[in-house]
C-alpha cells in the first residue's frame, strides 16, 4: 500500500481541546508507531468519533518528535508531530469506524466530497451529545451477570478494564520513567509478552536489562 499520510481518532473532548484550535507548540499525538513507516508521513486527518464517521481536520506535518513534558505530554517514550499549518475539511470517511491510526493516502482522502454546512451541524451535535461507548459496571452482586450501565454525558467517566498497552504504559511510569525508550518497534513483542501472562514490571525489566548487554 502507497500511503503519505495517516488517520487518527479523537473524541468530543480531544477535539475541543487540542484539535480544533491549533496548540501554543503546534504539536499533535502522542502514539506509539512505526519508527520507519512514519518517516513517509507527511500529513494527518483527525476522525470525529460518533459523529457519522467525520473527518474533521487535516495537518501539513512537520517533523516527528518524542512526545516532551514541557509540551504537556506524560509519556516521552511516544512520539507526535509538529506541523506547519492545519485546516477543517469536514468530510465523510469511507470506510470503517477509526479506532486506531491508519495509514492512508492524501490523494484519495482529498478526493472525498466535502459536506455541506447544515450536516457539519448536524454531525458535529451529535459526536458532541453522544456519550462514550459503555462498559460493563463492575456493580452487581456475585455470581449475577454484570449489566451495561450508559456513561453520563456529564461525566463521560467510568473505570474500564486496562489493555496489555496500558498496563505497561502504567507501570514505565512509576519504575522505568528515569529511563528513556528509544525504540518504538520493540513495543509489540513487549505486548505479546504480557498477553502470554508474564507480568509488565518483569517483562520491562528484562527489556532494559537486554540494553545493558
Amino acid at each position: 500500500m502507497s500511503f503519505d499520510a495517516f488517520i487518527f481518532s479523537c473524541d468530543w473532548n480531544n477535539y475541543q481541546d487540542n484539535v480544533l484550535t491549533d496548540r501554543e507548540f503546534k504539536t499533535v499525538g502522542a502514539w506509539a508507531l512505526d519508527s520507519e513507516k512514519i518517516k513517509q508521513v507527511k500529513y494527518a486527518y483527525a476522525y470525529l468519533t460518533n459523529s457519522d464517521k467525520t473527518v474533521v481536520k487535516k495537518f501539513h506535518i512537520n517533523n516527528w518528535e518524542h512526545a516532551r513534558e514541557d509540551k504537556g505530554y506524560p509519556d516521552d517514550w511516544k512520539v507526535c508531530f509538529t506541523f506547519s499549518h492545519s485546516e477543517d475539511v469536514f468530510f465523510e470517511w469511507n470506510s470503517h469506524p477509526v479506532q486506531n491510526p491508519q495509514y492512508i493516502s492524501s490523494v484519495e482522502m482529498d478526493n472525498l466530497p466535502r459536506l455541506n454546512e447544515e450536516q457539519i451541524k448536524v454531525n458535529l451535535h451529535k459526536s458532541e451529545v453522544t456519550p462514550k461507548v459503555a462498559y460493563y459496571s463492575s456493580e452487581g452482586q456475585k455470581g449475577k451477570e454484570r449489566v451495561r450501565k450508559p456513561r453520563s454525558s456529564s461525566t463521560r467517566s467510568k473505570t474500564k478494564m486496562e489493555t496489555t498497552r496500558e498496563k505497561l504504559v502504567k507501570v514505565y511510569n512509576e519504575k522505568f520513567k528515569h529511563i528513556k525508550f528509544k525504540d518504538l518497534s520493540a513495543l509489540s513483542s513487549l505486548d505479546q509478552q504480557v498477553e502470554e501472562g508474564q507480568e509488565p514490571e518483569l517483562v520491562l525489566t528484562n527489556y532494559f536489562n537486554s540494553l545493558k548487554d
